[in-house]
């Protein structure tokens, strides 16, 4: 099991290098990015990663050392002409779904907590990832 030891968000990191590695995506977004992409200027296909929150057990092992589940979104976003979203999704899941990257995983798909949406000139869709995780609280 991953133990996270001073980045709360160290899975980012090995995320995002096992997305780029997804044949046919131009660009893999940090949530921290997201904020400066305008959507006529996005380039596409690409790949938003998002944190979205962590599940901790309901015990008293939750003071000292604790196991917790980290929720990873995972997001395509592609132009409504693009034929080829299905394919990028299959891709994303082959990269993602049980591996183990740099220490963190192994990674499991998990029901996503959003819908697919979609504009004008985009389509957005959202997959969700997790992966059991150990933090070391207070002595």
């Amino acid at each position: 099991m991953f133990e996270i030891t001073t980045d709360y968000f160290a899975a980012q990191t090995p995320l995002k290098q096992a997305l780029e590695q997804v044949p046919g995506i131009k660009r893999v977004y940090l949530s921290d990015e997201l904020a400066d992409v305008k959507e006529d200027r996005q380039i596409t296909p690409s790949i938003h990663l998002m944190y979205y929150g962590d599940n901790l057990p309901e015990s008293k092992n939750a003071g000292y050392l604790m196991q917790l589940t980290q929720t990873w979104i995972v997001v395509l976003v592609v132009r409504k002409q693009d034929t080829n979203a299905g394919e990028h999704l299959t891709n994303i899941i082959r990269a993602m779904a049980g591996k183990v990257l740099n220490g963190t995983g192994p990674w499991l798909r998990v029901n996503t907590p959003a819908k697919p949406q979609f504009t004008k000139g985009h389509a957005y869709y959202p997959l969700a990832f997790t992966c059991q995780m150990r933090l070391k609280g207070a002595l």
